[in-house]
């Protein structure tokens, strides 16, 4: 073995199955397997009685989706938020953390103790794995003793941790990213329903009470039947709308400027890519208003004016803010362009309006030339801290 200062590197073979762990990981798009798969290879490597992932699932909780060595079940449905257990220690202070004792050691909270003890377990590590500043998972070693893991196995999963980060990154974003557009389907779908379906049924009923009043008792039992069948249809259509709502609240405004850009790129040439940076979290009805007001306003200039052919729309949570930025590849602000609360004549009274939604909010509205050409729209709201 190799040392650095106290710690006890791993040896050759380790790096190299390491780096084959890697290797065999790219392309898991599902995080979910991203982490069992990673649990099992760790476990093969480590040999430890217990490894397991906890991957990020919304804004501040980690869902324990890769586990190998568990005795039961109980240890596969642990979910862990910020400053509970271990991992939520490691969640707040950004750093691998051991404990040499879980059930006893004053630094973490007891919820999690009877799921430990349940597994005989003493002695555990955590290790934080992030990519570009975010927490993505947390990777877990532990054995059925009281005492340190060792610093082999701790040098292992701190390696493992740098090495699967950007994987479990993009696993994550993809995986939110088709869900994203799933549920911008369910939307558009809900959308269409309401709009055409709704109102033929609401046709239908009118017309049945007319024909309930017509004085014809024969027409009028059948105009009470139509009448019941249309009612039945809207109900069973509003149990439909409840189904098609956005699978997580917390990716409300996600889901719908996913079907804003998909609605754009489908009735133009244009290219139109979303990101989502920071993770995600409810927003208060204003921002959301705020937010789809300002990239529908933004996404018609560049469709009607711009001469585009690349629109790139970013959508990021900070602690303290949210922001939502809108560039295009087009010709530009004319020359004369000003944006003001109330313009003059007849132009830029979309963008004012959002301007004016924003500083309400305590926020603010920028429209400004991108550097190498295009517009740049941005506009930033104030949040509780997160």
């Amino acid at each position: 073995m190799q040392y650095l200062g106290a710690i006890e590197l791993a040896d050759a073979d380790d790096l190299e199955r390491l780096a084959l762990l890697s290797e065999d990981l790219v392309g898991f798009l599902d995080p979910g397997a991203l982490a069992q798969r990673t649990a099992v290879d760790l476990y093969r490597i480590l040999g430890l009685p217990l490894v397991s992932v906890a991957v990020r699932e919304g804004s501040s909780l980690f869902a324990m989706r890769g586990v190998h060595g568990a005795r039961n079940d109980r240890f596969r449905q642990v979910q862990v938020s910020t400053g509970k257990g271990l991992g939520g220690r490691v969640m707040v202070e950004r750093r691998q953390i051991e404990v040499q004792n879980y059930a006893d050691d004053p630094r973490i909270t007891n919820h999690f103790v009877d799921v430990v003890n349940a597994e005989g377990l003493g002695g555990m590590l955590a290790v934080p794995v992030e990519y570009d500043t975010e927490l993505v998972g947390i990777l877990y070693g532990g054995i059925r003793s009281i005492g340190s893991i060792g610093d082999r196995a701790k040098t292992i999963l701190a390696e493992a941790a740098a090495n699967i980060a950007p994987m479990m990154a993009a696993s994550i974003r993809a995986s939110t990213a088709i869900q994203q557009r799933v549920d911008a389907e369910r939307q558009r779908i809900a959308s269409d329903l309401h709009d055409d379906v709704g109102q033929l049924l609401f046709s239908i009923s009118v017309a049945a009470q007319r024909l309930r009043d017509s004085g014809d008792e024969h027409l009028a039992q059948v105009a009470v039947g139509i009448e019941e069948q249309a009612q039945e249809a809207t109900k069973r259509m509003r149990e439909a709308f409840k189904v098609m709502a956005p699978s997580s609240q917390t990716e409300a405004v996600a889901v719908a400027l996913q079907r804003e850009t998909d609605d754009l790129q489908s009735r133009s040439d244009l290219k139109v890519h979303l990101m989502v940076r920071g993770n995600m979290r409810p927003l208060p009805t204003p921002a959301e208003a705020a937010l789809i007001g300002a990239a529908r306003q933004a996404l018609f200039n560049i469709e009607q004016h711009a001469s585009a052919s690349l629109v790139v729309v970013t959508l990021h949570f900070e602690a303290t803010r949210v922001s939502l930025v809108i560039q295009d590849d087009g010709r530009g602000l004319p020359d004369d362009f000003e944006l003001q609360v109330i313009p003059r004549g007849d132009r830029h009274w979309g963008l004012a309006s959002i301007l004016r939604q924003a500083q309400r909010q305590g926020g603010d509205l920028e429209v400004a030339a991108g550097e190498d050409g295009g517009t740049i729209v941005r506009i930033s709201l104030p949040l509780e801290a997160a």
